[in-house]
């Protein structure tokens, strides 16, 4: 009886999100990311920005790469620091899709695990 109230009450009663949020997961992986801040120096995370730093010094070694940029705001930076920035951004696009998809696999193990 709960669960056909709550079936009842999810498809009458439509979500309003907001920019950049356009749907359930989106919204759960903002409100993670807004409270539970890295912290933490993890193993992983020591990993992560070795390699960040390995990456940053490779780009720096490149010819031309100190060329001076006009970044999105207008500022103007070296090269290499744009596209450490343009990698970061791509790097967190993978991070949310990963975080959704784990979710995803968690929701489905529940359903398997309440059905039986």
């Amino acid at each position: 009886m709960l669960k056909d109230i709550l079936e009842n009450y999810i498809s009458e009663t439509k979500p309003h999100y907001y920019p950049p949020v356009e749907n359930l997961l989106d919204l759960i992986y903002e409100h993670y990311t807004e409270n539970n801040l890295w912290k933490e120096n993890t193993t992983a995370r020591k990993a992560g920005q070795a390699k960040e730093k390995e990456l940053e010094q490779w780009l720096q070694g490149i010819e031309g790469m100190d060329r001076v940029v006009e970044d999105d705001m207008g500022e103007r930076i070296p090269l290499w620091e744009e596209i450490m920035i343009r990698h970061g951004s791509v790097c967190c696009a993978w991070e949310k899709d990963s975080f959704e998809e784990g979710l995803k696999v968690g929701i489905r193990l529940m359903m398997e695990v309440f059905s039986e």
